[in-house]
């Protein structure tokens, strides 16, 4: 276990100024990751607390990460595990070479922490979530009489979430002197907002303490009052320990500070010479250079394309559909559409990091007269409230509308947690709802005009707005002009006499270069884009079993439910007579990262993929 400090420090005062030092080493090296990740802001303001952990606390063995007697470290939100990567290698449990790797295709380091990394104790990434699982692991090793305590840092802004507080519940019960939750309140959040904007907290230690908690509240940066606070843990008998660091977004760059950047990467949405200020900064009046990750090494081969401008879109829509009727509402989890607040203060709704307040919220608005347009993060919406969705939005046929992107493994590079692959599956089991896609920002427009005419639940499922496609991610294709817009109808692309390609979303870009290259071998390839997938479009698919002997189903979702479920019920109720197979997700989590390219040809989607389906289906069907 690490007891290294007590050979090298003999003084408290040593202690603080060894400490303070490694904070910086922790700090100047997690910002040098960020060329590649995302989360500057969180990743600086709990440097100081993972210093004093990693350094001086946890009872942990980088040797044997799975020591029995162990600490258990939580790193709730997931996210700006940066200086948690720069601890771990530091201490051993990976080669410290493997950080210069993040979130390259095959590392074992994501952009939020999980457990293929060694040392990591559990994936995370759905906010809000780290106290209840904490709370388990705690009552775990109290019962198997294990000495060990778990230590968890949670953002401030994840406890918008209430699984946040019915695990801070269960943990009071169960008086679980062995549990230390520890806030970064740091004061932002994820829209780079403040959180008594988005949603107050304060008074926080006071709802700790009403929720059974023994609380201190500390300076976060101050590292003799961090040491002092978990050198005094538990700080009541019988109660779990909660310490609210008060701490600064961004700690120890000038800029960062004052921006309170949450999200944003060096050359790509922070000046890329920025990064030598920041460390200039950092290095000022150190004892030794701290600087250790190669940021020339950074090459960044994981690069990311703007698609367009869905978020642009979304908000043009929105202003339009206000303008028109005074019922048309905003509901966003912490996200808001700033210029729309502006305009119509009473109509702008955020209920931050709250997928499930969100969706009731909605339902209420919308059963008293309002027509709530809902901003979804997928895939949050729809795993975090399906019961919401289910229950209360869509039993009671309320006019709402989920507009939502991010569909598929787009969002590779954070990984499982973020990976959209049950959206399709779950929204077309729920009674009421109508369900349509759309490829690209024009489609985006006509599906969005096409939900505010229905007067029930719609979800709008948009293009992404970035992604890091790898070396087939194309920008734009050559896609024949859109076609009207008809809810339960889908559309006809192109047609070919040998086999059809029935896609949607982000998979339409690969199956469309597949048809291209089939093409060019004889194959005479029809895709259908399935922009209706719920009420679907059996006529279209009886369509294509006459022209052609062969279809195939390319979709960036689960096979079990998805697209491809309601294709093959089409066939066997209607007796069609094809070769059919269905291209997606099997049966398994996708805990890979890398580029678009790279994670979809581990899980079989690559072009030559589909290539290679087609091919095979023909010869079935001749």
């Amino acid at each position: 276990m690490t007891d290294r400090l007590e050979t090298t420090v003999t003084t408290p005062n040593e202690l603080i100024k060894h400490l303070a030092e490694k904070a910086r080493f922790l700090r100047i090296n997690a910002l040098a990751l960020n060329n590649r990740t995302l989360h500057a802001g969180g990743a600086l303001s709990s440097a100081d607390l993972l210093a004093v952990l990693f350094y001086h606390v946890l009872r942990i063995d980088p040797q044997n990460p799975d020591w029995a007697d162990r600490d258990v470290f939580i790193n709730s939100r997931g996210h700006a595990c940066e200086p948690l990567f720069v601890a771990m290698a530091d201490l051993g449990f990976f080669p410290w070479d493997d950080l210069h790797n993040i979130e390259e295709a095959g590392c074992h380091l994501h952009g939020l922490s999980a457990t293929t990394t060694p040392g990591v104790e559990i994936s995370m990434g759905s906010l809000g979530t780290g106290i209840s699982i904490a709370s388990g692991m705690a009552l775990s090793m109290r019962t198997q009489q294990r000495p060990g305590r778990v230590y968890i840092i949670t953002g401030d802004g994840e406890l918008q979430e209430g699984l946040s507080w019915e695990g801070a519940l269960t943990a009071a019960k169960y008086g679980l002197e062995n549990l230390v939750v520890i806030v970064d309140r740091n004061k932002y959040q994820s829209s780079d907002r403040g959180t008594e904007q988005v949603m107050p907290l304060e008074p926080l230690d006071d709802k700790f303490r009403a929720f059974g908690f023994a609380v201190r509240r500390i300076d976060g940066h101050d590292i003799g009052q961090v040491v002092e606070a978990l050198e005094s843990a538990p700080l009541a008998s019988g109660k779990p320990t909660c310490i609210i660091a008060d701490t600064i977004k961004g700690r120890g760059v000038s800029f960062l500070e004052s921006g309170h950047i949450h999200c944003g990467r060096f050359g790509r949405d922070i000046d890329p010479e920025l990064l030598d200020q920041a460390i200039t900064e950092l290095e000022t009046d150190a004892a030794a250079p701290l600087l250790r990750i190669d940021v020339r090494h950074q090459c960044d081969s994981v690069s990311e394309i703007a698609l367009g401008s869905i978020a642009n879109v979304f908000s043009e829509k929105l202003h339009e559909w206000a303008a028109k009727d005074p019922r048309v509402c905003y509901v966003g989890v912490d996200t808001m559409d700033m210029a729309f607040q502006e305009k119509y203060p009473d109509r702008a709704f955020d209920v931050g990091i709250a997928e499930q307040d969100e969706l009731g919220l909605a339902t209420g608005l919308a059963m008293q007269g309002m027509i709530p347009l809902i901003q979804a993060w997928a895939p949050f919406t729809p795993l975090r409230n399906f019961d919401q969705l289910r229950t209360y939005l869509c039993r009671h046929n309320c006019n709402a509308k989920i507009i939502g992107w991010t569909l598929g493994l787009v969002n590779n590079s954070h990984g499982t947690t973020h990976h959209d692959l049950e959206s399709t599956a779950l929204y077309r089991v729920v009674p009421n709802l109508t369900v349509l896609t759309a490829f690209d920002d024009d489609q985006f427009r006509q599906a969005f005009d096409a939900a505010m005419a229905i007067d029930g639940p719609v979800v709008v499922l948009g293009p992404p707005e970035h992604y890091a496609p790898g070396a087939d991610g194309l920008e734009d294709l050559p896609l024949p002009a859109h076609g009207d817009y008809v809810v339960g109808r889908s559309q006809w692309l192109c047609r070919g006499s040998d086999a059809t390609i029935v896609t949607y979303g982000p998979a339409l870009r690969y199956a469309w270069q597949a048809a291209e290259q089939l093409r060019t071998d004889g194959v005479a390839v029809g895709i259908i884009n399935t922009t209706s997938i719920k009420p679907f479009d059996a006529d279209i698919i009886a369509e294509a079993a006459a022209a052609a002997p062969a279809m195939l189903v390319v979709e960036e979702q689960t096979v079990i439910g998805g697209v491809g479920s309601a294709v093959s019920e089409v066939i066997a109720e209607r007796r069609l007579t094809t070769a059919f197979r269905r291209m997606g997700i099997a049966d398994q989590f996708v805990e890979d990262v890398g580029d678009w390219t790279y994670c979809r040809a581990g899980v079989g989607l690559a072009i030559d993929d589909v290539v290679r389906n087609v091919q095979e289906l023909t010869q079935e069907g001749t």
